[in-house]
């Protein structure tokens, strides 16, 4: 029975994709009979059924190694597996650097590629605090098609502030897809819930779900607003921030909605509860994810919609995805920062319901490609294989 120890900066009820991925896959990994604790920082409390959670990280500097280090002992873990994502470790370094502080193997999952900002000036400082993260662990796994091509050094980034290699990483990254982080739940009601977000007979409701930043491209969204009619009401599902750029984001997004006057056609729920996530969107029309470096399945929030039935309109993904995302058939594209064709996409999802049928029917096809019972065995298959190694190679050193 493997003991796996799950690291990550966010963790429920904290919001966050990451943090609800890393919950999705604990669930996942104890139902193939795997002990997993889920270490993490912050308020809340620990967990001891059906796994682990212990916050027993008192920061993400010069105290990381240590905590992580204690809390393998203590759980006397088989695999370290890191739950990369920059932003969330305050882009301090320290994670960077604990696979080479491990005593056991260790796994990082790369969901994004960004580099850590460490001061003006260091880009070579930024790029070596990386590639030591990716060539101490013992396996990187990344999420999808454009961060398995940049690790090949098959897509070269114009982003100075994402990692990519001009020759393949040795051995190459596992791909390993992640999985719709809001599992569908019982809508008693759907009428009604329309009408607490205010919709009437006459509204369509266009939704958003996830966390603000610049790179979810809700500021075209709210653009618009302006030219759709005024029964058109936007419903964000969530809408935090989670880092000081995300919220002077979000501060100028609520700048345009007031200049604009959408203030009385923009619901924001706030956090809610993965449930009550899952009703809200049953009660959409349509959502728009206008992500503005293109659709991708690391994307929890686009496999969530998808996955809900609710017919979408997102942007053309920058590499081949499989499945492919097709214009009409599956989703509706756009291209980003391009308010006017996401309203006319609005309206032409409004005005046929044989489209919002096939898009609802596609998008739940596509998610099942996505169960979390496949990813779990992905895992475990690639825990085991480290496990061998670190066995045989205790082997030869014994003989």
């Amino acid at each position: 029975m493997m003991r796996i120890l799950l690291l990550t900066a966010e963790y429920l009820p904290q919001p966050g994709g990451v943090g609800d991925y890393t919950a999705k896959l604990a669930e996942a990994l104890t139902a193939l009979d795997c002990q997993v604790c889920v270490l993490t920082a912050g308020e809340g409390a620990e967990q001891s059924e059906p796994w682990l959670v212990w916050r027993r990280v008192r920061g993400w500097g010069r105290k990381l190694h240590q905590d992580v280090r204690n809390a393998a002992k203590q759980f006397e873990a088989d695999i370290v597996h890191i739950q990369y994502q920059t932003g969330a470790y305050e882009m301090k370094p320290a994670v960077n650097l604990l696979p080479a502080a491990l005593s056991v193997p260790s796994v990082v999952t790369l969901h994004d590629l960004r580099m850590p900002y460490l001061a003006p000036k260091v880009a070579p400082l930024r790029r070596y605090v990386t590639r030591l993260l990716i060539e101490n662990a013992h396996a990187v796994v990344v999420t999808n098609a454009e961060d398995e091509s940049r690790l090949a050094g098959d897509a070269p980034s114009s982003n100075p502030d994402i990692y990519t290699l001009t020759q393949p990483l040795e051995p190459p990254a596992h791909l390993i897809p992640i999985g719709a982080n809001i599992e569908v739940a019982p809508l008693a009601d759907r009428q009604q819930l329309r009408q607490q977000l205010g919709a009437n007979s006459e509204t369509l409701l266009l939704g958003y779900f996830g966390l603000l930043n610049s790179t979810k491209g809700v500021h075209t969204i709210v653009e618009s607003l302006q030219y759709l009619p005024a029964t058109t009401r936007l419903v964000i599902i969530g809408g935090g921030t989670g880092t000081p750029e995300d919220e002077t984001y979000a501060e100028q997004l609520r700048a345009t909605i007031s200049r604009l006057g959408l203030d009385q056609r923009i619901h924001w729920t706030g956090y809610l509860s993965a449930s009550e996530v899952s009703r809200t969107m049953q009660a959409l029309d349509c959502a728009a994810l206008p992500f503005s470096d293109g659709a991708s399945y690391r994307r929890g929030s686009l496999l969530a919609m998808l996955a809900h039935g609710v017919p979408t309109i997102t942007t053309p993904p920058h590499v081949p995805i499989d499945p492919s995302l097709r214009h009409e058939r599956d989703v509706l594209l756009v291209e980003p920062d391009d308010a006017i064709n996401l309203a006319l996409a609005v309206e032409q999802i409004a005005a046929n319901p044989e489209l919002r049928q096939q898009l609802s029917q596609a998008g739940q096809r596509i998610a099942c490609s996505f169960r979390w019972e496949t990813i779990a065995q992905l895992h475990t298959t690639l825990y085991q294989q480290l496990l061998d190694a670190q066995q045989n190679k205790q082997e030869q050193i014994d003989f």
